[in-house]
């Protein structure tokens, strides 16, 4: 009988029994549950990805089960000798292991009959093919495989069932706990269950997670086969002890080489990891929190690497290859060395970027490149010869790398329909002082479907030549980097708050910008915010651009204010939908990120850890009054004041509350951990009802808006103290504390 043939007795063995039945369909029914009760930032997430995710958990589980029990089958009904001794031991455990890989395949082609059209109609006019196989195909099956692989070379490498159960217990266990190791910075690598993907995007590509995922899947292979080959060569042999099993099975020389192969394989795929770099951790000195989520930094100017030169005048010429994910690029600069002397020029360029042809007035040299910085910056220096003025060509390319010292998300990069590069990613920056009338201009070549947006000048739509589009940029004065975004977006112009204001947001997402009527919800926010506080702080313009759900959040620099695809959907995401606007989605949510370039981004309402003051108190507060006089106070009664009043009954009724001295008697983590959990408490729902009693003491909404008028004009740029609220608004600490 050949081999094949063997294989598919050995498929048609397992599948005539009950039990793999059994695990199937247990693994289906939960992944079905998983998939009705999702929930998610996204319609991607809700109905396919945290599905799959979930399923992926579980599945796990049951496959270790089903996996441990057939290699346990033969010893346990005491037939191990007569197949042994009938067959070859070697191969039959290949084909046991094969053979339930398939029937985790077949598995998963069952749940995706389910799945797939479920999928369809839940995400409708948002569904991507590629996301769904990368949920179900990419991280669910592998999950199965590499439980199969696991589970089966633990049995083989000790011969105990219970063992081998308690380690892939561990193993899962471990891959799902890793999520809240912030501090020790797990590598996304070691994820082999769940993954650390997350926040897939509706409206764009989500190539850098499923880049994220591909290693991901490559590595644990990896490893799997290399412990499972490590259990096939520990395979015990009749009448004999585990190292003379060893022996007789390492006579096979492919089993060692393939478990070197495969572990030299996973120590190389580790180590040459390519999405993200070896940046050094920030340093967080001087760096605060406004409770938002945005943190700033208590600014000073900088000092530069090389104060004795100055750039005058830049320009470059870039072309990026979004199909190609890479760029190339040859930027030039002129500048003036103050002292005559020979000089070190310092220049700074994304790591996954390189150097070549550089030129110093006319001649060749060389760049050295030297340690990594911070936040994915490499050092480079260029040594120049004594001269009064330079002028220098560097050309440049390479792919995007990412700083792995932070959460390990990927945000810069290159795809196919949407690319962001940094500053120091759009061209080299040079680490010298910079004219305050240097020049800045290029041309950028860019596939003809993407339109860029520039965080520090204005682009100039050209000619269309071979699919490529040309686009002419002008900088700012006395800048010399920009970083950029391009994608298929539409615009929307409009004034509001004496500002041009352009909204920018992608294509895929015009019916939702409609349904919820965005411009005129944006300028009427922006306008009544304006009017009760004060302008903001941008020049005439202002671009608000939509990022996709994977960056989670915001940020503004420039005359930019950025926010993710979640401000703009008309809906939260069933069946967990919360009424509180700072849990679900849509215009509550874009209001409240409008409200917060007042509070958290012009000023800096700064969390203290005592009250319960932050940006995130007078943001809802701001955003309350607003919705107040758009829908009516009954709508802000049930939305806002009633969920407040939850918040603050929860708070106050908690038996750590009430009780704190027995916070004294557990551990200093575990009563960190027990404390966090009302952060949010005090934060969202308690500040703002302390600011709703304010605002009753000094005699309404219009007295009290008065006030924060002057804390904010009184404040601009800097950060605010619950002192300074107080100060500014005459309240009494204890006049607005709640009972």
């Amino acid at each position: 009988m050949n081999p094949i043939t063997k294989f598919f007795y050995e498929v048609q063995r397992i599948l005539s029994e009950r039990l793999t039945w059994l695990i199937m369909a247990l693994t289906a029914a939960g992944a079905m549950w998983f998939s009705l009760n999702g929930t998610g930032r996204t319609a991607s997430d809700a109905f396919i990805v945290n599905a799959a995710k979930s399923s992926a958990f579980l599945g796990a589980f049951f496959f270790t089960i089903l996996s441990l029990l057939q290699f346990h089958r033969d010893y346990k009904n005491n037939t191990d000798v007569i197949i042994l001794t009938s067959t070859d031991p070697v191969h039959h455990q290949i084909r046991k292991t094969l053979a339930l890989i398939c029937t985790a395949v077949i598995t998963t082609l069952l749940i995706s009959l389910f799945a797939l059209p479920y999928g369809m109609v839940k995400t409708g006019y948002y569904f991507q093919a590629a996301t769904f196989l990368t949920a179900w195909f990419l991280i669910f099956l592998w999950t199965l495989v590499f439980a199969v692989l696991l589970a089966s070379g633990i049995y083989m490498l000790t011969k105990r069932i219970e063992a081998a159960f308690l380690i892939m217990s561990g193993l899962i266990l471990l891959s799902i706990t890793l999520e809240s190791m912030f501090t020790l910075n797990p590598s996304y690598l070691f994820y082999w269950v769940q993954t650390s993907a997350g926040n897939f995007s509706d409206l764009i590509t989500n190539q850098f997670q499923i880049d994220m995922l591909l290693w991901n899947r490559v590595f644990c292979l990896l490893i799997s086969i290399g412990i499972w080959a490590l259990g096939l060569c520990s395979f015990r042999r009749y009448g004999s002890g585990f190292l003379g099993s060893f022996f007789v099975n390492c006579r096979r020389v492919w089993i060692p080489v393939l478990i070197v192969t495969a572990f030299s394989l996973s120590g190389i795929s580790y180590v040459f990891e390519p999405i993200f770099d070896d940046s050094k951790p920030m340093d967080f000195s001087g760096i605060i929190s406004s409770g938002t989520g945005i943190v700033t930094s208590m600014y000073s100017e900088p000092e530069v690497g090389n104060p004795e030169l100055t750039l005058s005048n830049k320009t470059f010429d870039l072309v990026i290859n979004a199909k190609g994910r890479t760029l190339s690029g040859v930027s030039k600069y002129k500048l003036k060395n103050t002292t005559d002397k020979i000089q070190t020029l310092p220049v700074q360029i994304n790591t996954g970027l390189t150097l070549s042809e550089v030129k110093v007035n006319g001649r060749e040299v060389k760049a050295v490149q030297g340690e990594t910085g911070e936040l994915s910056t490499a050092n480079w220096s260029i040594e120049l010869p004594a001269a009064e003025e330079y002028e220098i060509v560097i050309g440049y390319s390479g792919r995007m790398r990412n700083d792995n010292t932070i959460l390990q998300r990927v945000e810069y990069g290159i795809a196919d329909g949407y690319v962001w590069l940094p500053s120091d990613g759009f061209s080299p920056s040079l680490d010298i002082n910079v004219s305050n009338d240097s020049s800045f201009s290029g041309m950028l070549s860019l596939d003809n479907n993407l339109e860029p947006v520039f965080a520090k000048g204005k682009g100039e739509k050209g000619t269309t030549v071979n699919g490529k589009t040309e686009w002419r940029f002008a900088g700012n004065t006395g800048s010399q980097n920009t970083s950029i975004f391009a994608a298929e977006y539409m615009t929307q112009s409009f004034e509001a708050g004496g500002l041009n204001i352009e909204l920018k947001y992608f294509r895929k997402h015009h019916k939702s910008i409609t349904d919820m009527d965005a411009v005129n919800v944006i300028k009427g926010a922006i306008d009544y915010f304006t009017m009760a506080y004060g302008p903001l702080i941008y020049d005439k313009n202002l671009t608000m651009l939509e990022l996709p759900a994977y960056v989670s959040g915001g940020f503004a620099t420039g005359n930019m204010s950025a926010m993710d695809e979640t401000n703009f959907n008309a809906e939260g995401y069933l069946p967990t939908e919360s009424l509180s606007p700072d849990q679900g989605g849509g215009i509550d949510v874009l209001i409240h990120e409008i409200a917060h370039q007042w509070w958290g981004l012009a000023t800096m309402p700064m969390q203290d850890g005592t009250s319960s003051w932050s940006a995130e108190g007078i943001t809802c507060y701001s955003t309350y009054c607003f919705m107040k006089q758009y829908f009516g106070e009954e709508y802000v009664n049930e939305r806002y004041v009633r969920v407040w009043q939850q918040g603050l009954n929860t708070y106050q009724n908690a038996f750590y509350i009430q009780h704190p001295e027995y916070l004294g008697k557990l551990s200093e983590e575990e009563a960190s951990n027990i404390m966090a959990s009302f952060v949010n408490m005090s934060l969202y729902d308690i500040m703002p009802l302390m600011m709703l009693k304010g605002e009753e003491i000094l005699g309404g909404t219009e007295a009290f808006q008065i006030k924060l008028s002057q804390l904010y004009l009184t404040h601009l740029g800097e950060p605010i103290t619950y002192d300074d609220f107080l100060t500014v608004t005459g309240l009494a600490k204890e006049a607005i504390e709640l009972e």
